[in-house]
């Protein structure tokens, strides 16, 4: 693209005698014209321009040219990374690339942009014709990738190929940075080349950094999606590729082109691209340091002599354990000189010889104090040291600890690492990088020892997980996991070289069935004499942990281990929050006392009130001394004398001493999005503050009865609040259960508040009516309002909100209790105040659903029928299909689904429920776009195209089935 004139008649250097001069006034300080004697009259003399600003003029249009010719080979890139893989989480993002082979469909951008995992993506081209494009090539440590596309495609522009040329790269040339810069389309930015011999960036720890290269630099603001960019030089030649830079002091880092210039003419020629490696990260070093290293003058003048440009040389700075360098004797501060009898000062040199080399030995010369060191070294490939499959299961993600990371930490690149934690170890901080050594006490050093072992794991039986992280290599951990396999399917995905995909292979695990014996335990005991006969409720208190395989209903995916209590010993049933259990979809355990963990199974979720019943088997325990619980149906007063018994910070048994202070409704504010919340529910709370200290207690009587169950409510996913539940929302449940029956509950569907009679009063209420409250309830001047009602009960439509409730079949409603006479009524009357005036109202109970019975997964979205809590907190229900999750890195991100949109058709069809919606879905092909019609939850419309990529995001089901372990049954099993 180099021209032999400018076009447009641009003036070139020769023809600078020809420009005319340039005019402009002197200014003062303060910009103010300004002449030397002061006259206002003065002529301005015309100064002669410097040169820079001649060449400045005359390049204006040279560049205009420049850059407009480069727009056919600049794209826009549209990706995922579907998978998290290395230090990559999975993601959608943009950036840039650009042409470097039009007729075989080549485009050059970064390697963190096509990544070291799988990679979904698509180019835009200038005039907006997409086209899809795959990884054809990612180095295995420099940042540069090619990505390939059909050019048969582009029916509409002529592509332009803009080439390599590593060698024009010079300090203070001018460039332009053009790309797909803070999500536009085509951004020019200008700079200039400040440096050449920059070593490598550092962006930080657990992320990607370059290395065994130089970097350039100039000073630009560049921001997201500049990623891959050309850095084009005044001729229209890529002299470097955009990488990386600092927002902050608006300098920015080219990677040089050698490599992917070499790498490019490899694959055009149908040849593989070797990379040799010995192991070892060299920086470069100036002189003067060199020298404080025992770079000896003679060394140092030869040197010069042969390189008078050198400034520097090639130090170690790193050697990995075990590896080729380390094993040759190569060591950290040795000054490379010669291998194979060559002078290698560059990196390009290195590399060279490298990639020439592999699976031979080369001959290395080094200063190491002074001294010359001779050492012979094996040459790896370094494309058998990058991990090339990774396996998942339950939302965690591991490969083989890959060659990037190893550097990263100076550690051999061996090992499993594990890149995301998902429900397999959820309470470790996957920012900090953790390898697997050993799971049941059986090393694991690589993946196929890992899967080896997990398929041979059984169910629910604990294990424990021996790792450490990346970060801190001092110190392990020992976690004890329960495998559930039902929630935790093994695949493996292995990088397809032929089409970029990384295909996936499901793992069937061993049946492999737990032969248990019973297990003798013995739960604390309370010495305090304090407590009274309520020290024995410490022998009905037990551990209880539950993870939420899957984000539904407005509660992400999470791992909690709270307590519960015994309620009976004989069938196993216990009693736990609905902050510990907040959903059907869960995998449970027990444990007893700190030494047994058994698994558990969910009984009975309460709909508004804060409790869950789950079962474990009791023939699992042998000798023990547990007690069950005696729960009370006496209402507590205030005043009454209470002892909580509990655990301290330590995990010890304690009691506090207290008496009721208040029984009261408890509010929790809603939330967005929508998520259960305990509703309509009295708690008790006690006089100290004590006990606001402590998540769980039992809060038993003189009699050693339990009167409150202290547990905590959901407030937030992050935030929650303790009080005491009474025992009379439990015992009709739990006696149903007790019946071998299942228990039914019936509702309004409706939340009330308290309304003060003040409030009553202002809204029309009668000062008979008046009266007759104040009379039947002297303690509380209180009625209840309804707040919200349920889409699709009963009551919606009959009831409206901000209805004053005065009474329930005729008996006056003075207390939140008296709405628990719906749980058994198929239908209730109701007076109730609407607007000054009193209505009578007869209105129909539902049946509690049994919550969720179904989910579709669809391009990484999860949607199920409006739930209770979405119901109860929307005021209208625009379909029977609602989008509840959307996964990182899914086309359902990508294209801005968001988990609170309700689908009401499908390439033009009708999804009034989730049968018309799988049926709808079911017509969409894979890799084509699928018209979405979706409303807000605030009720605004739109219209979406989502792309379906069904190798990484098939679609499946989960539906509710009694018979299976888990009560669930997938599409995929």
């Amino acid at each position: 693209m180099a021209r032999d004139r400018p076009a447009n008649g641009t003036a070139s250097p020769s023809d600078m005698e020809t420009l005319p001069s340039l005019k402009r006034q002197r200014t003062g300080p303060h910009g103010q014209a300004s002449s030397s004697n002061g006259g206002a009259d003065m002529q301005i003399d015309e100064p002669v321009p410097l040169i820079n600003e001649v060449i400045a003029i005359q390049d204006v249009p040279k560049w205009q040219e420049t850059t407009e010719a480069s727009f056919g080979g600049i794209v826009a890139i549209r990706f995922t990374q579907p998978i998290a893989f290395d230090t990559d989480p999975p993601v959608c993002s943009l950036a840039t690339g650009f042409i470097v082979d039009a007729k075989r469909g080549i485009i050059l951008t970064n390697r963190h942009v096509v990544g070291t995992g799988p990679f979904v993506g698509e180019a835009v081209m200038h005039d907006h014709e997409v086209v899809e494009v795959r990884a054809l090539y990612r180095d295995p440590i420099h940042d540069f990738g090619f990505l390939k596309f059909d050019p048969r495609q582009i029916k509409y522009m002529k592509l332009v190929e803009i080439p390599l040329a590593p060698e024009h790269a010079r300090v203070g040339i001018d460039v332009r940075i053009i790309g797909n810069d803070a999500g536009e389309k085509l951004s020019i930015l200008a700079g200039s080349i400040s440096r050449i011999d920059r070593n490598v960036p550092e962006y930080g720890h657990m992320t990607y950094n370059d290395l065994n290269t130089f970097y350039l630099q100039s000073a630009a603001a560049l921001s997201g999606g500049s990623s891959g960019s050309p850095v084009i030089d005044i001729e229209g030649r890529a002299v470097a590729l955009q990488a990386g830079g600092r927002s902050r002091e608006a300098t920015n880092y080219f990677f040089p082109l050698d490599r992917a210039k070499r790498a490019l003419k490899l694959i055009q020629e149908g040849r593989p691209v070797l990379r040799g490696s010995v192991q070892t990260q060299f920086t470069y070093m100036p002189f003067d340091v060199a020298q404080k290293l025992g770079l000896p003058e003679e060394a140092e003048a030869m040197v010069r002599k042969m390189r008078p440009h050198d400034i520097g040389m090639l130090v170690v700075a790193t050697v990995l354990p075990d590896g080729p360098g380390a094993s040759a004797g190569l060591e950290e501060g040795d000054i490379l000189l010669q291998i194979n009898s060559e002078l290698v000062t560059h990196f390009v040199m290195l590399e060279d010889i490298l990639d020439t080399h592999i699976d031979k030995t080369i001959d290395i010369t080094v200063v190491r104090g002074g001294k010359t060191i001779e050492v012979r070294a094996p040459v790896q490939d370094m494309h058998k040291l990058t991990p090339s499959r990774l396996v998942t299961f339950g939302g965690c993600v591991v490969h083989n600890l890959s060659y990037q990371l190893a550097y990263g930490s100076t550690l051999p690149p061996r090992g499993v690492f594990m890149t995301a934690t998902g429900n397999f170890l959820p309470n470790l901080d996957e920012s900090m990088g953790y390898v697997i050594e050993r799971i049941a006490d059986q090393p694991v050093n690589d993946i196929d020892e890992f899967v080896a072992v997990l398929r041979s794991l059984p169910d629910h039986e604990p294990v424990s997980v021996v790792t450490y992280s990346v970060s801190d290599i001092h110190t392990k951990e020992n976690t004890t996991v329960a495998i559930a396999h039902q929630w935790y399917p093994i695949s493996m995905y292995t990088h397809n070289n032929q089409t970029g995909l990384w295909d996936r292979t499901k793992i069937k695990r061993h049946s492999r069935v737990a032969n248990f014996s019973p297990t003798n335990i013995r739960l604390p005991v309370l010495s305090d004499p304090r407590a009274g006969k309520a020290a024995d409720l410490t022998r009905a208190m037990v551990g209880v942990s539950c993870s939420l395989p899957l984000s539904i209903e407005g509660i992400n995916k999470i791992g909690i281990v709270d307590y519960g209590v015994i309620v009976d010993a004989a069938r196993g049933l216990v009693v736990a929050s609905r902050r510990t259990i907040p959903l059907s979809v869960c995998n449970l355990a027990l444990i007893f006392g700190d030494s047994l963990c058994i698994p558990a199974k969910l009984r009975f979720l309460h709909p508004t009130h804060n409790f869950a019943i789950i079962q474990y088997d009791p023939q699992r325990i042998g000798t023990n001394n547990i007690k069950q619980a005696t729960l009370s149906s006496t209402q507590p007063r205030q005043g009454d004398a209470a002892h909580m018994i509990t655990y301290n910070r330590t995990s010890n048994t304690m009691c506090v001493n207290t008496v009721v202070s208040n029984m009261w409704e408890i509010l929790v504010p809603i939330q967005y999005p929508p998520h259960w919340r305990c509703i309509n529910t009295e708690t008790i709370q006690y006089e100290t503050k004590l006990p606001s200290d402590f998540r769980f207690g039992l809060v038993g009587n003189d009699e050693g009865h339990v009167q409150a169950i202290w547990m905590p409510f959901m407030r937030s996913h992050k935030s929650d609040t303790v009080a005491g539940l009474p025992p009379r929302y439990i015992l009709p449940v739990l006696e149903a259960l007790q019946r071998d029956e299942e228990p039914r509950l019936r509702s309004l569907g409706i939340e009330v508040r308290p309304n003060s009679l003040a409030s009553a009063r202002a809204g029309g209420l009668s000062d008979s009516r008046l009266d007759e409250v104040q009379q039947a309830n002297p303690d509380r001047n209180m009625l209840f309002t309804v707040a919200r009602i349920e889409l699709m009960s009963k009551a919606h439509g009959v009831l409206q909100e901000l209805d004053v409730i005065i009474s329930i079949n005729g008996r006056l409603m003075l207390h939140i209790d008296d709405l628990e006479v719906q749980n058994t009524c198929n239908a209730l009357e109701l007076v109730v105040l609407r607007n000054g005036k009193e209505l009578t109202l007869q209105v129909e109970t539902t049946e509690y659903d049994r919550g969720v019975d179904k989910l579709v997964f669809w391009c990484g979205a999860t949607f199920q029928a409006p739930y209770m809590a979405l119901r109860l907190q929307s005021s209208k229900a625009p379909s029977g299909v609602h989008c509840t999750f959307v996964a990182a890195g899914s086309p359902a991100e990508q294209y801005e689904l968001a988990s609170s949109y309700w689908v009401t058709q499908v390439n033009g069809v009708k999804t009034p429920d989730l049968e018309s919606f799988e049926r709808a879905i079911s017509e969409c092909p894979d890799s084509t776009y699928a018209r979405v019609k979706v409303i807000s939850y605030d009720l605004e419309p739109q219209v979406l195209t989502i792309k379906t990529c069904y190798h990484y995001w098939p679609t499946s089901t989960l539906t509710k089935d009694p018979s299976s372990d888990s009560g669930w049954r997938s599409s995929e099993d």
